[in-house]
């Protein structure tokens, strides 16, 4: 995603009659990772991997989940988990990633939780080690 850039303007009135008149500009860039979650799992054990994701919003909005796997794909990896949710405003609420791999490795996960109304989002780093279990 690229940065977007803002213009505005600011205006104050004075009690003595003048006026103060401030050109804004800014620019947005993309948000930083809100947080890494680093697992151990057994090889073929199905797990969930929780993540607390926040609604930083004053009113509720509804989220649609994007999960990414770094690297090839890996017909033995499977995660799964809601595609879309809603979260209360100010209010965080659990995302219960269901995560299983059949092979040892480290895999690495990108979880992005965007508003589709408004096309803002979060997002957190999932980095699973598997090991073989015993």
């Amino acid at each position: 995603m690229e940065d977007v850039h803002h213009q505005g303007s600011l205006f104050f009135p004075l009690p003595n009659g003048n006026a103060l008149l401030y050109t804004l500009r800014g620019v947005a860039t993309e948000p930083d990772c809100e947080a890494t979650f680093n697992e151990t799992i057994a090889a073929r054990n199905t797990t969930n991997i929780v993540i607390p994701v926040k609604n930083w919003a004053r009113e509720t909005q509804r989220f649609s989940a994007d999960l990414k796997v770094e690297g090839d794909e890996d017909p033995g990896l499977f995660i799964r988990g809601a595609n879309t949710f809603d979260i209360s405003g100010g209010a965080s609420k659990d995302y219960k990633l269901n995560f299983m791999a059949m092979r040892a490795g480290l895999y690495k996960l990108t979880c992005t939780f965007k508003v589709e109304a408004t096309g803002e989002y979060i997002y957190y780093k999932v980095n699973a080690t598997v090991e073989e279990s015993s």
